[in-house]
């Protein structure tokens, strides 16, 4: 067999060997290629299968994950943007004592690999606990009297330790050990009859994360969740710390940032008289898991698309664009195709996902399913693990759901004047052939041949997508309780603005409303009934 063949063929049986039964790697290679050429190959074979393990279990980002302690030496570091629960943590430190008869334990969990705005909730397991901000001390819960819990930012020039934690700990933790820029959960536990009984608990929090965002708009820099600025920080996050690793020449200009971020920033109006921004992130990521595929969770998030262009990475949330070019056809480098098949998911008439519900400890719940009637159901579903919002859910899936209604396909072979068109832009056809030119597209995928002509994909596209839903039209999930909008009383007529009505006896008149005694005598009961609750 050839060389490289026969390579291959020695690599992936000493993976095997090494994985199974690595004593005896080395010496099958040994006979097979040499010693020098062994021990090559056996360090190869055993460094691609320890990675091959580590991407397998590290997932992509996803509303199924659960809370956990890990207890181990080695393991992933994880990112937090926005408000989220932890749902990972790696011990650091452990170090029990004994004192006058009394047992403690003290536990130091890696929160996150970066600098967070700070922790707003403690939970002992599935328990939120009251903690004093002074002491530490739990005060509410089975653990109330037995533990103590600190929330260190990460800072990068502040010893966070607690007070009295060097030395109850013997010095274990030396002044040296500080963990900066690294965000950390310090606990003590007493061993009381009470904590015993009711076991070492699984210890996480809520955290506000990164404060190190940049806002393009004005350049500050500080804590924010807005999909724009959360989703570049991550993209230019260093490879080896969790992120995309973007270069700065990588990044669009402030400009073109500002633009999107405004729109995340867009107050929507939800159920129960509120409004929420249009698109935020709030995610928990754990290192390791495929960049590309945290990128695209990103964007899913906010309805959006990505693209690389013109040396710059675009990540755009979704929104309507109006068309910015007309593609003639002189400019047509070969038959255009209009594709009778594609992936059942693009069309589909009923849309379903999942978010993370801080109401529900920060577990999956369902988002309420869109759908439009049809007599044929062609199903699709999306996890979206950085959303924390039933209400943005919905307007997600239902734009989800109306872009699946936009069944028109085109591919567009152009001459060299394609490259004056780019990815993700919004175009249109002047040409009479299919009705084309009544619809916008948007630029879904552009490629070049070798004698300089452009292949554009495009997908329609139009306003409509992108409406806001009216408030009646969201769905209220089960287990959210909506306020009920607050009752609004007219005020008592002024006595210089109003004149008794003719023939009324009692009834009074403004601008806008004729009161009659019954009424007035009515308003002035529930009034009573308010300033008695």
């Amino acid at each position: 067999m050839g060389k490289v063949l026969r390579t291959v063929v020695l690599i992936a049986a000493t993976i095997a060997i090494a994985v199974y039964a690595p004593q005896l790697a080395p010496a099958f290679l040994s006979a097979a290629v040499g010693t020098t050429a062994a021990v090559a190959l056996t360090t190869l074979a055993l460094t691609t299968a320890l990675g091959l393990v580590v991407r397998q279990l590290t997932p992509k980002p996803s509303s199924q994950a659960q809370p956990m302690n890990i207890r181990q030496s080695v393991g992933n570091s994880y990112i937090i943007i926005g408000k989220r629960r932890s749902l990972k943590a790696l011990l650091v430190f452990f170090h029990p004592r004994k004192f006058s008869g009394d047992h403690y334990r003290y536990f130091i969990w890696a929160i996150a690999g970066h600098r967070c705005q700070g922790a707003t909730k403690y939970y002992l397991n599935d328990e939120e606990v009251s903690v004093n901000p002074t002491t530490g001390a739990v005060t509410s819960g089975k653990y109330a009297g037995g533990a103590w819990l600190w929330f260190g930012r990460g800072t990068y020039d502040t010893d966070e330790t607690p007070t009295g934690w060097r030395s109850e700990t013997g010095g274990k933790w030396t002044n040296d050990h500080v963990g900066y820029g690294i965000a950390k959960l310090y606990a003590k536990f007493k061993l009381t009859k009470d904590v015993i009984s009711a076991g070492m608990p699984t210890m996480s929090v809520e955290v506000e994360g990164s404060d190190e965002i940049r806002d393009p708009r004005d350049g500050t820099i500080g804590y924010t969740n807005l999909a724009t600025p959360a989703s570049y920080w991550w993209l230019q996050l260093a490879r080896e710390d969790g992120g995309f690793g973007a270069a700065d020449d990588e990044i669009p200009d402030d400009t073109l940032l500002s633009a999107w971020t405004n729109v995340c920033d867009e107050d929507v109006a939800i159920p129960g008289d509120a409004t929420e921004k249009r698109y935020t992130i709030d995610a928990w990521i754990e290192t390791g898991a495929p960049p590309s595929e945290v990128r695209q969770t990103l964007m899913t998030c906010c309805a959006g698309t990505h693209c690389y262009s013109d040396g710059v990475f675009l990540m755009r949330p979704g929104y309507w664009v109006p068309p910015s070019a007309s593609l003639q056809e002189r400019d047509l480098a070969g038959p255009i195709s209009i594709p009778l098949l594609s992936d059942a998911e693009e069309f589909a008439n009923e849309v379903s996902g999942t978010f993370v519900d801080p109401e529900q400890l920060y577990q999956q719940q369902p988002v309420p399913t869109r759908s439009i009637a049809a007599a044929d159901v062609r199903q699709a579903d999306y996890d979206l693990p950085h959303n924390t919002s039933p209400w943005r859910g919905q307007r997600i899936l239902e734009i989800m759901l109306r872009r699946a209604q936009c069944e028109k396909r085109v591919t567009w072979p152009m001459n060299i004047a394609g490259i004056a068109v780019t990815a993700m832009q919004t175009v249109q056809l002047a040409t009479s052939r299919y009705s084309l030119s009544n619809y916008a597209f948007v630029v879904d995928s552009w490629s070049m041949a070798s004698d300089f002509g452009v292949t554009l994909s495009l997908r329609e596209e139009n306003a409509e997508i992108y409406e806001d839903l009216a408030v009646e039209d969201y769905k209220i999930p089960a287990g959210v309780a909506v306020p009920d909008a607050p009752e609004v009383i007219p005020e008592a007529a002024d006595s210089a603005d109003t004149a008794e009505t003719a023939g009324s006896a009692g009834a009074v008149a403004d601008d806008d409303y004729t009161y009659s005694a019954a009424d007035l005598a009515a308003l002035e009961a529930r009034i009573q009934a308010l300033e008695g609750i």
